[in-house]
């Protein structure tokens, strides 16, 4: 039998060294090694994303020689797809617009978006109003944030929470300085109820444009992503509140990379 398992495991290598290999395909190119398809089932798409470091010095912490010819990355901080020449790094592209981040909040190092919290933060137990690294044992599902987070567990509680929306409120934001304002922000929910929902509200010059209910909990209701707002050219100053109610210990969600850009 142990004969028959390596002979599987060699085969399979065998196979893997002479054929063609499809990510999102089953049917690769003969002229490919690696066929990488944009289609994510019928009407979704996704690109290809290079490594990315968030400045040159870290690019230059790469140890590259002179057998890494061809080794790609993208510099953040300088907006360039980067090619290793064998020598040094070689700009192959640089990108005409980039992103410019007026507000980062992500609990972490980027703590520029000011805000306020109500209630005040809390954590004992597994009842969890605040930023952390974990919601505690078993909540690993909550991938889609890291590091430190905007975390909430069974907010229904006794200790510092209750039947009641907790909510974080950004400060206003200045925008005139850019075009084509967003903003955007990661979340992952697991398992939300009934009554457990998660709304943003924007305000625009201080004038509330209305609360949107984007997770609407039913059933064990789990989802992650990321939302992201266009914010009209006329706009000066944008704020953003959002607004969680939760009940039971089962039922988790994190909140991440709360930011304001443009260009």
């Amino acid at each position: 039998m142990k004969g028959v398992y390596l002979f599987t495991i060699a085969l399979f290598f065998s196979f893997l060294s002479f054929s063609q290999v499809g990510i999102g395909t089953t049917n690769p190119s003969t002229a490919s090694v690696l066929d990488i398809s944009s289609a994510i089932g019928s009407t979704s798409y996704g690109g290809l994303m290079p490594p990315r470091v968030v400045s040159q010095s870290e690019r230059n912490a790469i140890s590259a020689t002179s057998i890494d010819l061809g080794l790609l990355i993208f510099v953040l901080e300088t907006g360039t797809l980067e090619v290793w020449n064998g020598i040094f790094w070689e700009t192959i592209y640089t990108l005409s617009t980039q992103a410019q981040t007026l507000a980062f909040q992500d609990f972490d190092s980027n703590l520029t978006w000011s805000y306020s919290v109500s209630p005040h933060f809390y954590s004992i137990g597994t009842d969890i109003w605040d930023t952390v690294t974990t919601l505690g044992s078993g909540t690993q599902v909550i991938d889609n944030v890291s590091n430190y987070f905007l975390g909430c567990r069974d907010l229904n509680n006794s200790n510092g929470g209750g039947n009641m929306p907790h909510e974080i409120v950004f400060a206003n934001v200045d925008i005139s300085s850019i075009i084509n304002a967003r903003i955007s922000f990661d979340y992952d929910v697991h398992e939300f109820d009934n009554g457990d929902d998660v709304s943003y509200e924007v305000f625009y010059d201080d004038v509330g444009q209305g609360q949107v209910t984007f997770i609407n909990g039913t059933a064990n209701f789990s989802e992650e992503g990321t939302i992201t707002l266009h914010i009209p050219g006329s706009v000066t100053n944008v704020r953003l509140t959002l607004s969680i109610q939760q009940n039971g210990d089962n039922d988790y969600a994190g909140f991440d990379n709360f930011r304001v850009y443009g260009e």
